[in-house]
C-alpha cells in the first residue's frame, strides 16, 4: 500500500492539510506522499526549517520563495495552484543547506486553492526519534491530519544525542534513562504521552513506523500503540502496511 492510499481516506473529501511530526523519515514521507499524489496540485511547505530540496535527490518540484510569508498572515495574494508539486518557502535559511518555512497563519489562506497542503511541523536533525520542545510542534490552524513518524532503527540503541533529538525530553516523556537501550515500550510511551509525539495534535492521527526493514523478526505489536498504525520502509517500493485499524 502506498502512503496516499493509507492517508487520503482520513481526509475531508480527499484533501486538506497534513502535518508531519517526529523523526526517522519525516521529510522522506513528506516527499513520497507528494510524489504519489501527482498530478494533483500539492503544496509542500514547513513551519520550521527544511533541508534545501534542491540539494536532495528525488525531491524535485517547483520551488517558490515568498519572503512576506515568514511573518504572520497579512492578507494579499496567495500562491496560484499548479498541477504537481510546488515547494513553498519564505527564504533560504541562515544555516547552509537549509530553507526557512512560512508562518503557520498563512496555511488557512493557501489551503482553498490546493488539492492538498503538506507540511513539516517540527525538527529532528535527521535522527531516528525526537520529543517535542515546548515550542513544538508548529501546527498550522485547521490541520486535518497529523502523521507522527518514528524510525525503528532507534531500537536497542542507548539513549543519547546520536540517536534522539532532544534526548533529555525523550527521557522525560518515555521513562527511558539516558544511556539505556530504547525499547518498544518507550516508543509506546512516546506515542501515548500528552507531551509526546502527538502533542497538541488536532483531528485525525496516524503513527508511521519507518525502517521496519532494520528489524528481523518483528515482535507482536497488536495493541501496543493506540489508533491507526502504518508499518514499513519509506525507501522500499512497496511502501507501508496498515498494522492497526484503530480510531484515528
Amino acid at each position: 500500500m502506498n502512503l496516499a492510499a493509507a492517508l487520503l481516506p482520513l481526509m475531508p473529501d480527499g484533501g486538506g492539510v497534513v502535518a508531519f511530526v517526529g523523526a526517522g523519515g519525516k521529510t522522506t514521507a513528506l516527499f513520497r506522499l507528494a510524489r504519489e499524489l501527482a498530478p494533483r496540485s500539492v503544496l509542500l511547505t514547513t513551519t520550521t526549517h527544511l533541508a534545501d530540496p534542491r540539494q536532495e535527490p528525488g525531491r524535485e518540484g517547483r520551488m517558490v520563495f515568498a519572503p512576506a510569508m515568514e511573518g504572520p498572515f497579512t492578507g494579499g495574494p496567495g500562491i496560484p495552484a499548479a498541477p504537481g508539486l510546488t515547494i513553498l518557502m519564505a527564504r533560504e535559511a541562515d544555516a547552509p543547506g537549509k530553507v526557512k518555512g512560512i508562518h503557520p497563519s498563512w496555511v488557512p489562506a493557501l489551503r482553498p486553492a490546493w488539492d492538498l497542503v503538506l507540511g513539516e511541523a517540527d525538527g529532528s536533525r535527521r535522527l531516528p526519534v525526537t520529543a517535542p520542545a515546548p515550542h513544538e510542534p508548529v501546527l498550522p490552524p485547521g490541520t486535518d491530519l497529523v502523521v507522527g513518524v518514528v524510525g525503528l532503527d532507534c531500537l536497542g540503541r542507548p539513549l543519547d544525542a546520536t540517536v534522539a533529538h532532544r534526548p533529555g525530553l525523550f527521557a522525560e516523556v518515555t521513562g527511558c534513562a539516558p544511556g539505556a537501550p530504547i525499547r518498544w515500550e518507550h516508543l509506546a510511551a512516546l506515542v501515548r504521552h500528552p507531551r509526546g509525539l502527538f502533542k497538541d495534535a488536532p483531528g485525525a492521527r496516524v503513527l508511521l513506523l519507518n525502517k521496519a526493514d532494520t528489524l528481523d523478526p518483528l515482535p507482536p505489536l497488536a495493541g501496543l500503540f493506540p489508533g491507526r498504525v502504518l508499518l514499513g520502509s519509506l525507501q522500499a517500493p512497496e511502501g507501508v502496511i496498515l498494522l492497526e485499524e484503530g480510531a484515528p
